[in-house]
């Protein structure tokens, strides 16, 4: 942890760098052209020696005017702006367009900056800070209005290329002053405001078919009468107009406590659907985050197609979370449910039995990850009115050709891209733990009368 943390400090170190690596690399040729000619120009006065000597003069001399014009013109407006700022005369304002791209893998950034001039011939570069310390790439605005040369606002936009489903919280962000030959590049923070969460994309499957079992209102009429509020599912105190068959002696004899089963009733009517799902964790810890984030993304992704499958069907649908979240002002419910599903993680306190309620629930999604123990005790006790939709994260990746090896051994792949996490993948022992709790829920599918769908 101390060294990641050391790292991340000496990479914060350098975002503030006034220099950039065009710099370095300028400066880096000179010296060795200028070390190269000395060397083949040590010879007595001659006509091509003061030639020469002359080449390397105007050379520097030129270069050098070249520097002074960058580093001045990428100066002097950052010191303006920290004066502006200084005296809380500056703003950065990020917005964040509603209802655009959020089913794709961008996100749109409307960026305004007041009380900023570019550099002479320059740019205005920039990144984000978001989620406590994490910080973007350096990105270039798009100027939706072509500001004058002493205008005093930047206006633009830039296109986010996004991945993960879930909330980010902007904090602030780094603006660079850069010259016109990016030789230079000075650097402040600003603080900025803004929220946003990135929605599941759509995914493919194939239609559930799921009737009613919660009754709220009695206006909704279904085909098949179901058991509710009955037998096996609440019990009362003993009272003294009780039968005594109906008492559980299972329940005398661990706790000494008289309780009757609650008679089944024969209901006409159900009115929502309620719909379950699991972010219980028991496989996979920290150590395989990576490969969390990715499992979680391809779970959120098919329980929200599901879910938006369903409220197509003109059905009155209730989600059930298993876990708190921020509360999310909006008037659509649909809406509302995207967003708790896009900022749910994986958690170990709330397991499937405490979560899942046979009485109302109509529809369960469940993982890989979930225990294969707690999902026999669920099937034991349900039977055709629940839906459960099955999700097995090992199809986050796709399998590993033997091209993909080839690639691994002599083309080295980027950070943490989708290839070489999905080869860590099949080299890790998260792996096989997944695909053998996987098989054994499965079997305890095949054996199971609900309907089953699995992804």
């Amino acid at each position: 942890m101390k060294i990641a943390a050391i790292r991340n400090s000496i990479r914060r170190i350098g975002y503030l760098l006034p220099f950039r690596l065009h710099l370095a690399v300028l400066l880096l040729i000179l010296v060795w052209a200028a070390s190269w000619l000395q060397k083949t120009n040590a010879l007595p006065e001659t006509s091509r020696t003061a030639i020469i000597a002359l080449f390397i003069s105007v050379t520097f001399w030129f270069t050098f005017s070249i520097l002074i014009f960058s580093f001045v013109t990428a100066l002097v407006p950052w010191l303006l702006f920290l004066l502006n700022k200084k005296n809380n005369v500056t703003s950065l304002d990020i917005q964040i367009p509603q209802g655009e791209n959020s089913l794709s893998e961008k996100q749109d950034v409307v960026i305004s900056i007041k009380k900023i001039i570019k550099p002479l011939f320059g740019y205005i570069r920039m990144r984000l800070i978001y989620d406590g310390h994490t910080i973007s790439k350096k990105f270039l605005p798009v100027l939706k209005r072509n500001p004058s040369l002493f205008s005093s606002d930047v206006y633009g936009q830039y296109t986010w290329p996004i991945t993960n489903v879930k909330e980010y919280d902007i904090t602030s962000g780094v603006i660079y002053f850069e010259d016109f030959f990016q030789f230079f590049s000075f650097a402040t923070q600003h603080a900025a405001k803004s929220k946003f969460f990135k929605a599941p994309p759509r995914f493919n499957s194939r239609e559930l078919i799921v009737q009613p079992k919660r009754t709220e209102e009695t206006n909704t009429r279904i085909e098949e009468i179901r058991k509710v509020e009955g037998e096996f599912l609440n019990y009362k105190n003993f009272e003294d107009n009780d039968d005594v068959r109906r008492i559980v002696w299972k329940i005398y004899a661990k706790n000494k406590e008289l309780v009757v089963r609650i008679p089944e009733t024969n209901d006409p009517y159900a009115s929502h659907i309620y719909f379950y799902a699991s972010f219980h964790n028991t496989l996979s810890g920290d150590l395989y985050e990576n490969f969390n984030t990715i499992f979680l993304d391809y779970f959120k992704t098919v329980v929200w197609s599901n879910y938006e499958q369903l409220s197509r069907q003109n059905v009155l649908l209730q989600f059930i979370p298993d876990q708190q979240s921020k509360n999310y002002f909006a008037d659509d419910v649909l809406q509302k449910v995207k967003y708790i599903i896009s900022t749910a993680s994986w958690q170990q306190n709330n397991d499937l039995v405490q979560y899942f309620n046979q009485a109302n629930a109509s529809v369960l999604c469940i993982s890989s990850f979930n225990d294969a123990k707690q999902v026999a005790e669920i099937l034991e006790r349900s039977g055709r009115g629940l839906a459960v939709v099955f999700i097995e994260l090992s199809n986050s990746f796709e399998k590993a050709k033997v091209t993909d090896w080839f690639q691994w051994l002599f083309i080295k792949p980027q950070g943490n891209s989708q290839e070489k996490l999905k080869l860590s993948y099949n080299l890790s022992p998260l792996k096989r733990k997944m695909i053998d709790n996987e098989k054994a829920i499965k079997n305890l599918l095949d054996k199971s009368d609900c309907e089953i769908l699995i992804v």
